[in-house]
């Protein structure tokens, strides 16, 4: 990986004290189909334009690895029970954004093709999906778990452990290629 690249992307993400950003290879991923079928019992199915069934059947594992650069985008906070649900939604968004922003640094340093994926599904839009179109189809990115990716599996590759129930510390997870 581009030493030079990442860290002027973690420069670029020092604005949120949240997030941090972790270089990995493609072989690290493990997709899975049986993370793509979590996705039919989630209630976000078929109701986003950037969620099962509704994005495109491409092959994800091809596309990663066509990729020389990946990182992981970590957002990290300790919370209170009381506050997981306004920090579940804020941190869908701060990656969201935080992606975006490095996609077009990227874009403005001579890659064209850099691409991010999400972590959870899209919360763009404030009153939902429109039914006929996405409404920010230049903004809106697939979340990493939609293509397969099983994510507490991979970043276990790169030594990153999650564990389920979240007691006090909440993750979230986006990915940015170059």
């Amino acid at each position: 990986m581009s030493k030079t690249a990442l860290e002027e992307l973690k420069k670029v993400i020092q604005v949120n004290p949240y997030l941090t950003l972790e270089s990995i290879r493609s072989e690290s991923f493990i997709f899975e189909k049986r993370v793509r079928l979590n996705c039919f019992y989630c209630t976000k199915y078929n109701t986003k334009w950037t969620c099962p069934p509704r994005i495109p059947e491409f092959d994800y594992k091809a596309i990663i690895e066509e990729y020389q650069n990946i990182a992981i985008l970590k957002y990290e906070r300790v919370f209170k029970k009381e506050e997981f649900d306004l920090i579940r939604n804020q941190s869908t968004n701060d990656v969201h954004r935080m992606l975006l922003k490095l996609e077009k640094y990227l874009y403005e340093h001579n890659d064209s093709l850099a691409i991010s994926f999400i972590g959870g599904s899209c919360k763009l839009c404030k009153n939902g999906c429109a039914k006929d179109k996405c409404n920010n189809p230049g903004m809106a990115r697939i979340p990493l778990e939609a293509t397969g990716v099983n994510v507490i599996k991979s970043l276990d590759n790169i030594g990153i452990k999650i564990e389920f129930p979240l007691i006090n510390k909440f993750y979230r997870f986006g990915l940015i290629a170059w």
